[in-house]
This record gives C-alpha cells, sequence and structure tokens, in this order.
C-alpha cells in the first residue's frame, strides 16, 4: 500500500502496479493449470516494495504526467520476480514455516516444487530482462552473483560468536541492498537520462535495502509473531547474530553463554532480553536511521543537476519514510520458540471424550450389537468373549469417528468392512505363524478371496465369509471403478504384509531410506484411504485424487501418524521384533540411545502434523480456482471434512493392535488361520 501523499505525487503508480501484477501471474507453468498457484503465492508479491522503487525511479527522471512505458512496468516485474524467487529459496534454506503470516511455499507445496519454482520464477525474470536490452540482464547477473555471495557468507558465519560488524554489514549490502538497488537503477535506465542519475538513483537504493534491513533484524527483537507473520526471535534462535546482537555481544558477556545451537526458549528469550536491555537496538535503529539520511541525500544530488521535479522526488523521500519508520519501537513482548520435544512418546488425545474409545453413545452401541452378532455369524468369533475382544469391541466407535454423520446401517457397513481389514492385519502379526511358507500360502489364499470378492460369493470359512459379506454391502454403494482400485490396492497390501511378517521372523531391519517406503505398504495407507472415500460417498474425481497438493498431503500425513503409532506401540514392537518401526530403525542406523531416537521421532511426529495443518490452511485457496469447476468444488470439500476429522483419527490409534481378552488373541488368530491354510490346500491352490 502506498501512502495518500505517494499516491499524489504518483498517479499513476497504482495502474501501474497493477500492468506489473499481470506480468508477474504469467510466470507459470504451461497446460498444467493445478499448479498455477505454486508461482503465484499472494505472500510472494504483497507489498511490492522493490517494483514499486523501480517505477519511482522511473517517474523522477521521466515524469508523472502519463503511465510508465511497458519496459519500465516489465523492469518493475522483473525484479518482483527475481524477490519471489529469492523467499522461495530461503524458506527452503531455513526451513521456514511461515512467510508474512501464511504457510510459506515450502510447506504447503514441499521442498523440491518450491526450488524448481523459485528457478521458474528467477528464469521469468531473465526471458524479460532480455527483452529490454543487453545492459540489464547483465546488471541482474552481477547483482544475483552478490546476493548469493552474502548468503552463503552469512550460513557460513551461523552461530559464530565472533562474527564482526563489518562481516554483517557486508552481507547485509549483498543480500538485501543490492537488490533494492537494482530496482531502482532498472527503473532508472529505463528512462533513458543521465548515466549519473542512474548511479544516484542506485547509490539511493542501495543506503535504502541497508535501511530496510537493519530495521527488519530490530523487529527480529522487538516485534511479537502476529505483527511479523513469521516467528519472532528467529535469528538468535537459528544463530545469525544481526547488529542489535553484535553490539550487545561487546557489553553483555553472559550473552556469549547462552548463544549455541539447540537453545531453548527460555534461554532464547533470556538472550533477547539481554540484548534489548543494554541499548544495541537504539544504536541499530541510528545506524538505519543514517543510512536513510544517505538515501535522501543521493535524492538531493539529482536536484542539483536539475533532474527530476521536485514533487516527484519529494514523493519517493515520502515513500521511503513511509517503509522504514513503522514498527519497532514498542516495548517487546514476551517471545515463544518451540519448546525441545518431550522425553515421552505419549501424545495427548484430541478428541473429545465422547468420541474416544469405550464411551459410547446410543448409536455406537446399537452398531456395536449388531456387529456382534455379526462376528459370531460368521465365525470370526467363537464365542462372546471373543467378540468383545478389545480390537473388535471399539469397531463401532471407530466406524462413527471416522465417519461423523453416518446413520446406523452406514457406519454398520463401515465398520463390518474395517473389522475385516483388522483381522486381515493381525494375522500376520500373530505370533504363531512362525514358518515362512506358511506366510506366503496364507498371502496367496487371502489374495484368491480379494480377487473373487466382485466376481463370485466367496466359499469358505469364518474369513471368506465375513469378507464376502462386509464386501457385498460395500459394492451396493460404491461405483465399479473405485471397486476396481480398492480391491488391487488390498491385493497390494497383502503383498507388503507377507513381507514385512518374513522381515520380522528373519531379523532384518530396512535402512532409514527404505522405512517409510516399507512401512507405508504395510500399513495399508491406500487401503485406508479407499475406505475414507466410502465414507465421502463416493469415489473422488482423479483430478482431485491426483493433485500434487493432495498427494503431498497424504504423504506427510501419512508419515506423520505411521510415526506416531510407532511411539505408541515402541514397546510392544521392540518385544516381537516389527521390523519397520521408525524408533528402532534409527537407533539401529544411527547407533543413538532410545531416549534420543525417541527424542527425534517425537519432533518428526510434531513437525509432520504441523505441517498437515499448515497445508489444510493453505490448501483451499489453491484448490478454488475461478472456473469453480466440479473438481475443485470437490477438492475444498475433501480438504474441509479432512480437517474437521483429523482430531478424531489421530484418536484411532487407541484401538490398540497389541490388545489382549482374557481368553487371548492368539486363540481367535491361530484357529483363523489354520482356517485359511486347510482352504488353501483344500482348493488347490499350492499347484
Amino acid at each position: 500500500m502506498t501512502s495518500e501523499s505517494v499516491s499524489r505525487a504518483f498517479p499513476a503508480l497504482e495502474s501501474d502496479l497493477d500492468r506489473v501484477r499481470e506480468i508477474v501471474g504469467m510466470a507459470d507453468v504451461p497446460s498444467r493449470s493445478e499448479l498455477t498457484p505454486l508461482t503465484r503465492q499472494p505472500a510472494g508479491h504483497r507489498h511490492l516494495i522493490r517494483p514499486t522503487l523501480a517505477l519511482l525511479s522511473y517517474y523522477v527522471l521521466a515524469g508523472t504526467e502519463r503511465a510508465a512505458d511497458v519496459r519500465a512496468v516489465k523492469a518493475a516485474a522483473a525484479v518482483e520476480l527475481l524477490h519471489m524467487a529469492s523467499l522461495y529459496h530461503d524458506d527452503v534454506i531455513d526451513d521456514a514455516r511461515r512467510r508474512r503470516g501464511r504457510p510459506s511455499v515450502n510447506i504447503v507445496w514441499g521442498a523440491r516444487l518450491a526450488v524448481l519454482a523459485g528457478d521458474l520464477l528467477f528464469t521469468s525474470a531473465s526471458r524479460i530482462l532480455s527483452e529490454l536490452g543487453r545492459r540489464e540482464p547483465m546488471m541482474v547477473a552481477e547483482t544475483a552473483q552478490r546476493i548469493c555471495s552474502g548468503m552463503i557468507a552469512e550460513t557460513a558465519d551461523r552461530f559464530l560468536l565472533s562474527r564482526t560488524e563489518a562481516a554483517y554489514l557486508e552481507v547485509t549490502g549483498a543480500k538485501t541492498a543490492e537488490l533494492l538497488s537494482l530496482a531502482c537503477r532498472l527503473g532508472a535506465m529505463q528512462a533513458g537520462r543521465d548515466p549519473e542519475a542512474e548511479e544516484d538513483l542506485a547509490a539511493f537504493g542501495w543506503h535504502l535495502g541497508m535501511a530496510y534491513q537493519v530495521r527488519d533484524d530490530i523487529l527480529d527483537l522487538t516485534a511479537t509473531t502476529g505483527e511479523l507473520g513469521k516467528p519472532a526471535n528467529s535469528d538468535i534462535v537459528e544463530g545469525v547474530y544481526t547488529l542489535p546482537v553484535i553490539r550487545a555481544l561487546g557489553r553483555e558477556p553472559s550473552l556469549a553463554r547462552l548463544l549455541r545451537r539447540g537453545l531453548t526458549a527460555a534461554d532464547a528469550e533470556r538472550a533477547r532480553q539481554l540484548v534489548l536491555s543494554c541499548g544495541a537496538v537504539d544504536e541499530a535503529r541510528q545506524v538505519a536511521g543514517t543510512h536513510v539520511e544517505t538515501a535522501l541525500r543521493r535524492l538531493d544530488l539529482l536536484q542539483l543537476r536539475g533532474l527530476g521535479d521536485p514533487r516527484s522526488r519529494e514523493g519517493l523521500a515520502g515513500y521511503v519514510r513511509s517503509i522504514t519508520s513503522s514498527g519497532g519501537k514498542g516495548s517487546p513482548a514476551p517471545v515463544t520458540v518451540p519448546a525441545p520435544s518431550p522425553a515421552s512418546p505419549a501424545v495427548p488425545s484430541l478428541a473429545p471424550a465422547s468420541a474416544r474409545p469405550g464411551v459410547l453413545t446410543g448409536r455406537q452401541e446399537h452398531v456395536q450389537e449388531r456387529l456382534d452378532a455379526w462376528l459370531l455369524d460368521t465365525g470370526l468369533a467363537a464365542t462372546p468373549e471373543e467378540a468383545r475382544h478389545p480390537r473388535w469391541n471399539a469397531m463401532a466407535s471407530t466406524a462413527v469417528r471416522f465417519w461423523p454423520g453416518a446413520d446406523a446401517e452406514q457406519a454398520e457397513t463401515l465398520a463390518r468392512w474395517m473389522l475385516v481389514i483388522a483381522v486381515v492385519d493381525d494375522l500376520f502379526d500373530e505370533p504363531g505363524l512362525a514358518d515362512p511358507g506358511e506366510i506366503a500360502r496364507l498371502r496367496h489364499r487371502l489374495a484368491l478371496l480379494v480377487r473373487g470378492l466382485d466376481d463370485t460369493p466367496a466359499t469358505g470359512g469364518a474369513v471368506a465369509t465375513a469378507m464376502a459379506q462386509a464386501w457385498e454391502r460395500v459394492r451396493l454403494i460404491q461405483p465399479p471403478s473405485w471397486r476396481t482400485r480398492a480391491l488391487g490396492h488390498f491385493e497390494e497390501w497383502l503383498e507388503a504384509a507377507e513381507r514385512e511378517a518374513c522381515h520380522r521372523l528373519s531379523g532384518f531391519i530396512p535402512s532409514l531410506r527404505d522405512q517409510f517406503t516399507l512401512r507405508l505398504g504395510s500399513s495399508g495407507a491406500p487401503v485406508f484411504l479407499d475406505t475414507f472415500e466410502i465414507t465421502y460417498g463416493g469415489e473422488l474425481e482423479p483430478a482431485v485424487r491426483d493433485h500434487p497438493l493432495v498427494r503431498r498431503l497424504l504423504d506427510v500425513a501419512a508419515a506423520a501418524a505411521l510415526a506416531e503409532n510407532d511411539l505408541r506401540t515402541l514397546d510392544e514392537d521392540e518385544a516381537v521384533g516389527a521390523p519397520y518401526n521408525l524408533v528402532r530403525v534409527l537407533r539401529h542406523e544411527t547407533g543413538c540411545t532410545r531416549q534420543e531416537a525417541i527424542d527425534e521421532v517425537t519432533r518428526q511426529v510434531e513437525d509432520g502434523f504441523a505441517q498437515v495443518d499448515a497445508i489444510l490452511t493453505a490448501a483451499p485457496a489453491i484448490l478454488r480456482p475461478a472456473d469453480g469447476s466440479a473438481a475443485s468444488v470437490t477438492g475444498t470439500g475433501l480438504l474441509r471434512l479432512a480437517r474437521e476429522r483429523l482430531p478424531s483419527w489421530r484418536t484411532l490409534h487407541s484401538i490398540d493392535r497389541y490388545s489382549r481378552s482374557s481368553a487371548g488373541s492368539e486363540t481367535y488368530l491361530a484357529r483363523l488361520r489354520r482356517e485359511l491354510l486347510v482352504e488353501y490346500a483344500e482348493t488347490g491352490a499350492a499347484r
């Protein structure tokens, strides 16, 4: 936003900035409309400071009577694209989570796409500049080289207590001031005036950039997270020691003892208070003020040379004051930084009491009674006591949590199918399954049952009967295309479950690189997602299911959920030798202690669900194109449901796979396994 005085001085500015936005918006991936939001993040060009400086520098020399020449608009757009590209790359390097109050591009789309999008923005700027002549691309190349050099130097100096003020100022000049200087220079170049005027405006932009960065570093210490739109006091935590900290280190010996990697929230706040209390912030403000005064003096040189009218120069000076004088002088509020991961793997339940196992509503009790009768009727449970096994007895409440709006009939349909999935999962984990040959035969028999579900009624014992009856209810409400895909996923899951069971018997533990792929396969994640589509009322359109953002959401959510489950079942997984538990894999590969592995996995869980929340926050706007297509409506509806149901889904772990009834879960699992293996032999499948 420009101030009223700036708007009066430059009446064409707002319309010219709209022209800039139009050009910036053209940087996208051709023929891939679903990726357009990737390079059009609103936080990337919200203030448009750099293109504004380019246009104002042009007006000062060319006059303010009419709109800017198209060359000046292109130059302004190119500078903004360069700035956006640098932000994308910076956020990936810093693993930043927010940018101006919004989830950052890398947290929403992932680091790979963020880097590639930054490359696209940079090359788009280069293409635009190549249309302006030979000097402009050369100026940009030199500036980009200096910016990269400054970022390298700053990164190399992280957590360096001996960092000097000269080193800080050199980096600040390179990483921030150079781009503002370039903006002013490119704008001035398009006016075609005196080269000395161009140099004056470039120097003006450089000193303005110095002031702007020092001010930004001050705000990191004095403003709140809400005011900044990103975590406050992050520079100290990340080991980037800015001018106020460098000055404070010279007079507060205790500060040096606090500054280190892995700073706790309490120590970060104590360090901040030491910097604020010693006068270093006020001195940094004076440094910023000096650069502002120097920038304004360079504008005065234009007047001495008879270039630019006084009104336009004063308008530019007013703009400088508006972007360098706000904020940073109030009383600092306490700053909160993320606390270290808890040593215990326990994670509190997010669901209300009524949604937790053991607290059944009337509808849930009714569904559970019908499930108990079905378990006995199919033979899955041989006795009422077996039907009350914790793994089964909570299935009604699980189905209701998974599908909150379901009526009793729908809940029972879902509960039956989920119960079949749970039985199959448990069969491969059954302690009595200790022969690789039996594991292969078990998988083969189950695969034959799955292949025949949509064609011929299954014949056989309890598992075959239950699977056929549960599927019959599902097939009545799901389309053929979904059924084909779901059965394919089920068969793939059986193969992964066989592999995990064999790995358990052999004592194999995978590498960290392979752990997630193996864990994802054996967890039956695609089967889980197919089950979710039942609750969605049909089948998701491919345009939604295959959208890059939806696939990223599923990957991040799956990684977080599986890691959380590994923490909850760690004791039991260690006892039975579960091969893919992330804590076990981490200890095996790194040699760390059990507690260190627990802490690391806990951090990954917290980080993963934070990313899920960020994606769910940003995704509705990304999936809501202007055309209002059916796919976009479906996508936004899907994300709304996911956000609403996520707290309850995270409590599904409470149906403990290791729960034991008084009769012992091994009893029914061994019985069902023997029955399936007999069927395998009798049907001649061995041939």
